[in-house]
């Protein structure tokens, strides 16, 4: 084992400031029936890097991290209706996703272009993202398949 060396980076974690929660709400056809072969924003988590699956849900942890890399995550969860467990703007088979960043308003947009809203960031950035799939993120619009919010926990 290497001892530290004064200078040299080293993997810990610190938390500052105050954690705000989020939710992503994913639509995926079969993420509850048969995840191996869902369809659309498909994000079940296999550990396994050659995994499609696994890696459209890296594809949106590093998408989310470039503005504020997620301090607290859990595996994507896949229900039965994203709008019976809190998802407003889109209903149907999917995923959850919750993570937490460190510091207040890191995705709030005030203005004066783009989506205003908490998540209004997350909403202008991830749309349009390609996954592995080949499918791509709709964050708004007719054809939206994911959403973000702000959640208590």
């Amino acid at each position: 084992m290497v001892s530290r060396v004064h200078g040299t980076a080293t993997a810990m974690q610190n938390v500052t400031e105050s954690i705000v929660y989020y939710k992503m709400f994913a639509l995926c056809s079969g993420a509850v029936a048969d995840p191996e072969t869902a369809t659309g924003v498909n994000i079940h988590t296999t550990g396994s890097i050659h995994d499609e699956s696994q890696k459209n849900f890296e594809i949106i942890v590093q998408s989310v991290g470039l503005r504020a890399m997620p301090v607290i995550m859990n595996d994507p969860l896949a229900v039965a209706n994203v709008a019976t467990e809190g998802a407003t703007e889109i209903a149907g088979e999917g995923y959850i996703w919750k993570f937490a960043v460190e510091r207040a308003d890191y995705f709030k947009n005030t203005g004066p272009n783009g989506t205003i809203s908490d998540v209004g960031f997350l909403v202008d950035e991830l749309d349009g993202i390609i996954l592995a799939n080949a499918f791509t993120l709709k964050t708004k619009g007719i054809d939206q398949n994911t959403q973000f919010m702000v959640s208590e926990f």
